[in-house]
């Protein structure tokens, strides 16, 4: 089979499935991963011969999509970055609106001294090893429930010459007495029944412990890190948040209340408030 025959079963077989460009990018991703080809192969590359084993590999990534199982977990990686990180279903896959926090953080941070930094639900790792990685300088540490993100986390530090240290904590019990610069987290955000609204993909694939919260009480972990990190951190040092749009209003008025200054919230680049940061006094 050639490549330009591929790629018309591909869309055959997933057409109603995935949108037409969707299709197309998942193809791509497929043949950079096994072949290290690009977008502009799929035209140059038309007429070449896949080989049977080659093209064993493609049909078992297509059965896979059309499953509903992400792309990543597939390949069992994603870019994050410019960085690659290995993703399992027992870690959320990094999304493009963190990976604007990190960017929004290395400019923000940019020039001030930031001795020490806590990534609260770090998951795959990707905010504390991205930021870790543009801050030598920094001493690191990342906490999670999951024992199993935490072996993923630890599995992406390999590729980083910087250090984090990595504890199983939940933020819903004591912390310990540390004290931070900087705190970061993205923690879980999204009330139980919007799973019932959204991708399959998501909700069939990916870790609910690090995705909803009960519908009552959809802030319940930004008012344990608010309460608590205002205890940890250093005078001066800030808070910054990754949050659900609907929320991130709720957010600042609790960090106002409980004693943060300068609270300020930013949109993603899809116009939605999604960002809340504050300082300690």
């Amino acid at each position: 089979m050639t490549l330009g025959k591929c790629q018309a079963h591909w869309n055959q077989t997933l057409n109603g499935t995935y949108p037409k460009e969707e299709i197309r990018s998942l193809l791509i991703m497929a043949l950079t991963d096994r072949f290290n080809w690009s977008a502009i192969d799929l035209i140059t590359q038309k007429e070449t011969v896949i080989s049977s084993l080659d093209l064993e590999w493609l049909n078992n990534v297509l059965k896979r999509l059309q499953s509903l199982e992400p792309m990543q977990q597939i390949l069992g990686y994603t870019w994050f970055c410019d960085q690659k990180f290995l993703v399992t279903p027992d870690v959320l896959i990094p999304r493009p609106e963190t990976e604007e926090l990190v960017m929004y953080l290395l400019e923000h941070l940019k020039g001030k001294e930031v001795r020490t930094a806590l990534d609260i639900g770090t998951g795959s790792g990707c905010i504390a090893l991205s930021l870790a990685h543009s801050m030598p300088k920094t001493q690191w540490f990342a906490w999670d429930v999951s024992t199993m993100a935490l072996t993923v986390a630890k599995r992406n530090q390999k590729q980083f010459k910087q250090q984090v240290h990595w504890q199983r904590q939940d933020v819903l019990k004591p912390w310990p007495q540390e004290n931070y610069d900087l705190i970061v987290s993205n923690p879980p955000y999204i009330p139980q029944e919007e799973q019932f609204s959204m991708d399959q993909n998501v909700v069939d694939y990916e870790p609910h412990l690090a995705l909803f919260v009960p519908q009552e009480d959809p802030l319940k972990f930004y008012t344990e890190i608010i309460q608590k990190g205002f205890k940890c951190l250093n005078h001066g040092g800030g808070l910054y948040f990754e949050c659900h749009f609907e929320f991130a209003q709720g957010v600042a008025v609790q960090m106002q209340e409980n004693g943060y200054i300068h609270v300020k919230k930013w949109k993603d680049q899809w116009g939605k408030w999604r960002f809340v940061s504050g300082l300690k006094p």
